[in-house]
């Protein structure tokens, strides 16, 4: 084949491959085809992500625990506390920070683990 013979038949694979991407194919006329089939479907609800929600969390409790039983309840009560002082984005933060009694389990069973 020639060189601009070949170039051609790229341009017109290309340009066919742009056509059926988009849903478009060589129909009959007056049939219903992929393109009108790919325009009336109905679009996918995503759910909301849960799992991920709650991964999140998960992650924030063993956050939590792990510097409340890196230092001392004191010592981590205090320094919440200080954020809770602060500006509204510390204010937030201590609030999410607060220890809980979920926090306290967790953190006793890392205890033996830091070596406290």
């Amino acid at each position: 084949m020639g060189e601009p013979t070949r170039n051609s038949f790229k341009e017109r694979l290309t340009r066919l491959e742009k056509i059926h991407a988009s849903g478009g194919a060589f129909e009959a006329t007056g049939t219903l085809g992929r393109s009108y089939f790919d325009a009336n479907r109905q679009k996918r609800h995503r759910p909301f992500p849960w799992r991920g929600l709650a991964l999140v969390c998960l992650a924030m409790l063993l956050f939590k625990a792990v510097l409340l039983a890196q230092l001392d309840v004191q010592i981590y009560t205090a320094r919440v506390e200080a954020l809770s002082n602060g500006s509204l984005i510390e204010q937030v933060a201590g609030w999410v920070l607060k220890p809980d009694p979920a926090t306290h389990l967790i953190s006793g069973l890392f205890q033996p683990l830091i070596g406290r």
